[in-house]
This record gives C-alpha cells, sequence and structure tokens, in this order.
C-alpha cells in the first residue's frame, strides 16, 4: 500500500464508527473537536490552495475542475509542468520541478461513515460549518471539481474512503485486481534519466488529492493515456535520486483552447500529446495484469 494512503487509513474503532453513522443518520450532526480528533479530520485549521497554487501553477490537481484552464490573474506559469514524450530517453537531462504538494493530512471517513456525506455545498456546510467557513475558497473549488460535467470520453468520482476509491478504479478499469502507483520521492532539480518503464494498460484511472475536512480524491480515468515510469539519477554522480510516475495524454482535442498545456508546449489543441508527472499524493490505479 503506497504510503500516501496507508498514513490516511481512518483511526476510528468499531465502536467509533457504528456511534457516529448512527449520528449522521439522524440528520442532525454536526463536527464536534471531539469527533475531528477522533478520526483526524483538519477541522480546524484555514487551508487556501489558491495561495498555493499562485506562488507554484502546474500540477493537474490543482485546476483540474476548471479543465485546466489558465485565470487570467495567473500570469507566470512553471513551463516544466507539462512536457512532450519526446524528453523519454535514456541518458537524457532534465528538470523536475517540486511536485510535493503541501496540503493538510486527514483520514479517509469509513465507508459507512462517508456513505452518508454527499460532496454537496449544503451537506458540507451542515456537518462541517466551522470548517466550511475556515477554509471556504478551497472547499468550493473542490466543490467544483466533483461536480463539474465529465469531459467527453471521461468517467470521474470523488471517492471519501478508501473502499469508494478501489470500488470506482474496478469499475472504471473494468477489472478487480489493481495496481497503485505513487511517484517515489519529490526532490526538484536536474538529473538524468536511467530508465523508463511504459506500462502496456489501455485504460489508466488518475486519483488527484483535493481539499475536504477529511481526505476526498478527484479520480478520472480518460481514454488515450499512458503511464510511465521514470528512474531519476544525479547528473554528477550517477546516484539513484527516485522514480516518477509521469501521464501523457495522447488526445489533447477535446482540451480547451485555453489549457496551461498549450501556453507552455506551444500547440493547439489536438496537435500533440501533454505529459504531466504525479505528485507525491497522487495516485494511478491500473489492472495488474
Amino acid at each position: 500500500m503506497p504510503e500516501s494512503i496507508f498514513k490516511k487509513l481512518s483511526p476510528l474503532t468499531k465502536w467509533d464508527r457504528n456511534y457516529y453513522t448512527k449520528m449522521i443518520s439522524k440528520n442532525d450532526f454536526s463536527e464536534s473537536p471531539n469527533f475531528c480528533t477522533l478520526a483526524k479530520l483538519s477541522c480546524s485549521s484555514e487551508y487556501d490552495d489558491f495561495k498555493i497554487i499562485k506562488q507554484s501553477y502546474g500540477p493537474l490537481t490543482k485546476l483540474y475542475g476548471i479543465n485546466g484552464a489558465l485565470p487570467s490573474q495567473f500570469d507566470k506559469v512553471d513551463e516544466f509542468s507539462y512536457f512532450r514524450l519526446s524528453i523519454f530517453r535514456e541518458g537524457n537531462k532534465l528538470h523536475l520541478s517540486d511536485l510535493e504538494e503541501k496540503i493538510p493530512n486527514r483520514a479517509f471517513l469509513p465507508l459507512e461513515i462517508a456513505s452518508k456525506i454527499s460532496i454537496s455545498r449544503k451537506n458540507i456546510r451542515k456537518i462541517f460549518p466551522k470548517s466550511y467557513e475556515l477554509s471556504k475558497s478551497s472547499i468550493e473549488t473542490t466543490l467544483s471539481y466533483c461536480n463539474a460535467e465529465a469531459m467527453k470520453g471521461e468517467i470521474k468520482n470523488c471517492p471519501k474512503s478508501l473502499e469508494e476509491m478501489i470500488s470506482f478504479s474496478k469499475f472504471a478499469l473494468s477489472k478487480n485486481k489493481l495496481l497503485a502507483l505513487t511517484s517515489q520521492s519529490t526532490r526538484t532539480g536536474d538529473f538524468l534519466i536511467k530508465k523508463i518503464k511504459k506500462f502496456d494498460t489501455p485504460k489508466i484511472v488518475a486519483c488527484h488529492e483535493v481539499y475536504l475536512p477529511f481526505a476526498a480524491y478527484f479520480c478520472h480515468s480518460i481514454s488515450s493515456s499512458r503511464i510511465y515510469a521514470v528512474d531519476l539519477v544525479e547528473a554528477e554522480t550517477r546516484l539513484s535520486v527516485n522514480t516518477v510516475i509521469a501521464i501523457c495524454h495522447m488526445d489533447t482535442s477535446r482540451w480547451p483552447a485555453n489549457h496551461v498545456a498549450f501556453k507552455i508546449l506551444k500547440f493547439s489543441p489536438g496537435e500533440g500529446e501533454a505529459c504531466h508527472w504525479m505528485s507525491n499524493i497522487d495516485l494511478a490505479w491500473i489492472a495488474d495484469d
């Protein structure tokens, strides 16, 4: 199990799960300090992802809810956040941007509790009123991700529990045996490519963490995508650095013309592929054949 998922497993005991499931089912429950502490949620701290986006723009996780379009207030982008397949050559030198997303660590909700909470403004404000007011912009961004209309050829879901994530991935991939892929570390700098592994899989489910008081992900399966594991080494010493996961979207014809990838790669929709690295909290699910 990837470390990024393992640390999000719910610490609630069976008794706690049963108790809070009954409370939430009564439709008059709202967050309490005791519940948030026991469940390892982020209820009392402010989180503003807009500030972080403005400081370090690039990851698909941050702007997928608006289809990757570049907002007018961003006049600078990370030129290394998207790239072409042509960089994948052994011995090639590349720059790896900071792939560490600084988002508060929260636990998943147990399935029995998660199933009682819908990702809607009304429901989140009712159950987590204090959290909503403290981190309104971040939560609203998540709501826009999760409630946006799917692009053509896309299947998407916002799981609130590990069970929901696995269930969705099985459905989207039409397989019961899955493999989870993550970037092993997120060092930034200039490195050499030592080895490239392409996973021979027709379907990929990519899951990007989004912000709610509990751990939640935006998961989607898009056709015409490829996934690679790239081993990087130090340019001078040739010592191993890390293995990073990259996803390449081969068909960009349906992407909006103002998508940030086209600004970086300097082509128009449908004229080429767009690749990006997966951050420290991203997950990719493929069939384990």
